[in-house]
């Protein structure tokens, strides 16, 4: 990593903690965090987007202990994440009560692959949905994204265009049984295999 995007991540986690909204690249595509628990950061979230408040935000931790911090983990669902993650899995899990209730209903998460959302992730955990108006199409680069939207957010984190890939599976572990909420690379069979190892 170069030194001047190691200084772009330093500022833009400063933006973070400050309580606000980056555009950022993921492993996929490019993302808007917040930091998750922040209520207020996160609203921002839901307006630049013009996203409805009932479809929840997904989040990016940095490691197992800390989706531990604020995740009710069963020992299934730990089986899961240190098999499958990093990569192209989320995770819908029950959370804890230090995680603000505008961000989801439950804490769904993933561990990403990508060295700069894992950076910006080191500080807690940032809101991982994708960096467009609700219901439009994926930005592989900061040209993609709704000028209407770049107007609202604080940074940009931009490391140039991105190979487009598919958006991450997003699965729930029920009593030993697997749900998928999203088919993405990782499938129900994968994560079955693991339960059952």
């Amino acid at each position: 990593m170069d030194r001047e995007l190691e200084e772009n991540i330093v500022e833009a986690r400063e933006v973070l903690r400050n309580g606000g909204i980056v555009v950022y690249p993921t492993e996929t595509a490019y993302g808007i965090a917040a930091d998750a628990l922040n209520p207020e950061a996160v609203e921002k979230v839901f307006e630049a987007k013009e996203r409805p408040r009932d479809k929840g935000l997904t989040v990016i931790v940095d490691s197992l202990e800390t989706a531990e911090k604020y995740a009710e983990l069963t020992g299934a669902e730990r089986k899961v994440v240190q098999e499958l993650m990093p990569g192209p899995l989320t995770l819908v899990t029950e959370k804890k009560e230090e995680v603000p209730d505008i961000l989801n209903e439950k804490f769904v998460f993933r561990i990403s692959s990508g060295e700069v959302a894992s950076q910006l992730a080191a500080s807690g955990p940032i809101t991982a949905t994708s960096a467009n108006i609700s219901g439009g199409d994926t930005s592989y680069s900061v040209g993609d994204i709704d000028p209407a939207l770049l107007e609202q957010v604080d940074y940009v984190l931009d490391t140039g265009a991105l190979e487009p890939s598919p958006t991450s599976t997003i699965a729930e572990v029920n009593n030993g049984r697997v749900l998928i909420h999203r088919k993405g690379p990782v499938t129900r069979s994968e994560i079955e295999k693991v339960l059952n190892g």
